[in-house]
């Protein structure tokens, strides 16, 4: 996109008020946040969903297909042979190293080769189903044909588009999903949507929401949901990031990324209609406050910052190559390690702080000693 198109989409005077809103709005808020319960097993971290009894592993594998393989039919698109195979294969393996969340899209022509996937063995024990209605059908019957193709569905959520509140079609297809849950087709059921508002409204409107999926990352992270995570950590519902690499726009900006990744956009926005593309100066400025580390590709951190807000229970990026699974999860090796070494200064601090008595700080800075006891 060149300066000039986004010039003209964006005021150099609303761009420089973006860009100080968004590098004030550090996480005062997030680090409040209580942490989601957690286990490790292998090299993968699971967290529980809410309050449900499903552990979602850190990482999860998104519903987007590979554009280059796409061809389209009366009712979306299919994957072409080799592309198909080539998913197949990439969640084959994303199963073995660990991932268990797998979101499928009906209108990508995705639930007969995922239930061929998970067919034989204990695959589909591995695997936690994650759905969405795609088509303008009754949700009901939705539910009930993935049920008859899965055995059950795992995840079922409902998408929300932008407003102020949630709609009485809305509220006919959550009263479906709360019986559909209660029924044993779901076990958990969720809400996803790109907006703020319509987040708070799902909370206070839908009863029993178990988990959302939203849009998060780096740049999200400084910009907004400052009423809505506080809100959403109250009641102990679950938060799946999606997009955590902008739609695979930061892939663009990274010069250590392969030369033929086809993101879903070529351009970073916040993904509102009031938000618009944002220049490559703002997000470089704000590219500058993820502390890269020298070796770290520009989408490892970026899944690191995901994976290091501990009220986040997954990170949803889509992955169309082997590479990029293996990307994606150097990324979460890299945070186990930070976690680790960060964990032992701070225990290694606070047993500094017992030996001398909590009197080795200045007075203007004994305030820590508190936050390492804790």
């Amino acid at each position: 996109m060149s300066d000039n198109i986004t010039n003209s989409m964006c005021p150099r005077s609303s761009r420089r008020a973006f860009l100080a809103a968004a590098l004030a709005a550090r996480h005062s808020y997030a680090d409040t946040l209580p942490k989601v319960r957690e286990f490790r097993r292998g090299g993968m971290v699971y967290r529980q969903l809410g309050q449900t009894d499903i552990n979602v592993s850190l990482l999860s594998f998104g519903s987007h297909t590979d554009p280059r393989f796409k061809k389209k039919v009366e009712n979306g698109n299919v994957l072409q042979e080799e592309g198909q195979t080539r998913r197949d294969r990439l969640i084959a393996r994303a199963l073995d190293r660990g991932v268990n969340l797998i979101d499928t899209y009906e209108n990508e022509g995705q639930w007969n080769p995922l239930a061929k996937v998970l067919q034989g063995g204990n695959q589909r024990q591995r695997a936690l189903v994650s759905l969405c209605r795609q088509f303008p059908q009754f949700v009901g019957e939705n539910i009930d044909n993935a049920a008859r193709l899965f055995g059950h569905v795992d995840l079922y959520r409902i998408y929300l588009g932008e407003g102020k509140s949630v709609d009485a079609k809305a509220l006919s297809d959550w009263d479906v999903l709360r019986k559909a849950k209660q029924a044993g087709k779901v076990r958990a059921i969720g809400i996803s949507t790109h907006d703020e508002g319509m987040m708070l409204s799902a909370l206070k409107e839908l009863e029993g929401i178990d988990y959302f999926m939203f849009p998060y990352n780096f740049i999200h992270a400084r910009a907004d949901y400052a009423e809505f995570l506080p809100e959403a950590a109250r009641r102990g519902v679950g938060l799946i990031a999606i997009k955590p690499l902008a739609a695979g726009s930061i892939v663009k900006m990274d010069p250590k990324a392969k030369q033929n990744t086809s993101p879903e956009r070529d351009f970073v926005q916040l993904y509102q209609a009031k938000y618009r593309p944002l220049l490559p100066s703002v997000v470089a400025d704000l590219t500058k406050s993820l502390e890269q580390l020298p070796e770290e590709t520009l989408c490892q951190a970026a899944l690191r910052f995901v994976y290091s807000r501990p009220f986040m229970t997954a990170a949803m990026p889509g992955m169309f190559e082997a590479e990029t699974l293996e990307d994606n999860l150097a990324g979460l090796n890299r945070h186990l390690e930070l976690s680790r070494a960060e964990r032992n200064v701070l225990e290694a601090a606070a047993k500094v702080a017992q030996a001398t008595n909590q009197r080795w700080l200045p007075k203007h800075y004994q305030w820590l000693d508190q936050r390492w006891q804790g």
